[in-house]
């Protein structure tokens, strides 16, 4: 269902300090430049100007101007269902599963253990549930498969339990690229219809500060020919990867998304590419990872915004709450880490149902991130202010004094005009004692056990089935 921006975005950098970040980062891939260990990236390079030094690559400022500007605007992520497809519209923000936690919380125990295929396969059912999740990522690693054949499992548990456009990120070499675009076109009916409509993208992160994954940016390449929209995420964090300073790490991030980028559009021109990034701070009391303080919500902010001034779908890291439980710190830190970025035009929000910094998934939590969204997308439709909002004819009949509840113009225009959340209490104490006193952590266990009960998924035809089950048996052979 998306944000749809109706509200003015609060733009967190001004046009001076964007110019800057951008000039400072083409400084930066100049000089020092940037480690980019793949020879196929480098001959791409090295054949268009770019100096190569061992495995570091210094890259001429126009060769990045001139190949950013090659980049598509929007294109279209389909869904297995064409009613999923999502417009990159620069209008509208969608919503995506966090992705490749290696624990859970059992639903059935409680206790926490590695992750499984099968926990991939049922948050997919919910998120395909969910309305307000537009993409389905694998949440957690499906850690009880063969390592070779990992990605394929992760992608294959996200097609099959769900009809929307599903997201991959545990992509570290060109041939589980391959890997993971054979499952896709078997399922879209051939390589062909998957690149005229790819139902499935994916994100490779670099390795902060200023260097490249030598099997991503591999992985990258075979995406973006393949027609798979491919986005680059960058996960500084300030004081350990990137500067201490928040313009400094900024500096840092759009050197490295954007070296990769222009090699993805010099190789590929028009290849479907998103400006990604999650950066993060250190906590000052014991150095470990934030994803959800102050600062990393405006890293997180100035993602959008950067990618909304290169004109280029965005990809964001949100949620990544530091609280191991859900609670007052789990929903003000996502709160204000799926508002944010949505507010400085992020267009695609990766971060729902994941706890402990992204590494935890409680199933609960999805539900509850849900509601989170539901309470913002309410507020991001703004006011409209058209002649029958004000109804001047009703409050001139009723008059001073007058009553409203029992007018038809109410009962007419209710369920639009006013919110009704999914989990959250609003009724009176006497009536939630009467009930049983259920906890909102409660409901949404209730409704994580009544979506896996009863929500059924379009099944696949049963020969993509058996192609999909002899890709995999291949793939776990080696």
């Amino acid at each position: 269902m998306s944000f749809h921006r109706k509200v003015d975005s609060w733009s967190l950098l001004s046009e001076e300090q964007i110019k800057q970040i951008h000039e400072k980062s083409l400084q930066l891939l100049e000089d020092p430049g940037v480690r980019l260990a793949s020879q196929k990236a480098q001959e791409i390079l090295s054949g268009h100007g770019a100096k190569v030094n061992d495995d570091i690559i210094q890259i001429p400022p126009e060769l990045i101007e001139e190949n950013l500007g090659k980049a598509p605007e929007s294109f279209t992520l389909y869904g297995r269902n064409p009613d999923n497809n999502l417009e990159l519209d620069r209008d509208h923000t969608y919503l995506s599963v966090d992705g490749c936690s290696s624990k859970t919380v059992d639903f059935s125990s409680g206790k926490r253990r590695a992750s499984t295929k099968e926990d991939i396969e049922n948050v997919s059912k919910i998120a395909d549930y969910l309305d307000l999740i537009d993409i389905v990522s694998p949440i957690v690693s499906a850690q009880d498969t063969p390592k070779q054949a990992r990605a394929m499992h992760e992608l294959e548990a996200g097609l099959t339990n769900t009809e929307k456009h599903v997201l991959t990120e545990s992509v570290s070499t060109a041939e589980e690229a391959e890997q993971e675009i054979s499952i896709a076109a078997a399922i879209a009916g051939g390589r062909d219809k998957l690149r005229e409509k790819p139902i499935f993208s994916n994100f490779v992160c670099t390795i902060s500060p200023l260097a490249h994954d030598k099997g991503g940016i591999d992985a990258a390449l075979t995406f973006a020919e393949a027609g798979v929209p491919v986005g680059v995420y960058s996960m500084a964090t300030a004081a350990v990867s990137s500067p201490i300073t928040l313009a400094g790490t900024l500096a840092v991030i759009n050197a490295e998304v954007i070296s990769a980028l222009a090699l993805l559009e010099l190789a590929h021109p028009g290849a479907k590419v998103f400006y990604s990034g999650g950066p993060a701070t250190i906590d000052l009391n014991t150095g470990g990872y934030v994803g959800c303080s102050p600062e990393a919500h405006l890293l997180r902010a100035g993602v959008g915004q950067l990618a909304s001034h290169y004109g280029i779908p965005s990809h964001v890291g949100a949620g990544a709450t530091s609280a191991k439980r859900t609670g007052l710190q789990h929903g003000t830190e996502n709160t204000l880490s799926y508002l944010l970025p949505t507010l400085n035009d992020a267009d695609v929000l990766f971060g729902f149902g994941l706890l402990d910094g992204s590494n935890l998934f409680r199933y609960e939590n999805l539900v509850l991130d849900h509601e989170i969204a539901y309470n913002i997308k309410e507020i991001l439709e703004g006011i409209t202010a058209d002649e029958e909002d004000f109804a001047l004819d009703l409050i001139r009949d009723l008059g001073p004094g007058g009553v409203y509840l029992n007018q038809t113009h109410t009962v007419e225009n209710m369920r639009e005009a006013l919110s009704d959340p999914y989990l959250s209490d609003r009724q009176s104490f006497e009536a939630w004692e009467e009930s049983g006193e259920e906890s909102t952590e409660e409901k949404a266990r209730r409704k994580v056990e009544e979506i896996l009960t009863e929500h059924e998924v379009a099944p696949l035809p049963g020969d993509v089935r058996d192609q999909l089950d002899s890709l995999l048996a291949e793939a776990e052979q080696g």
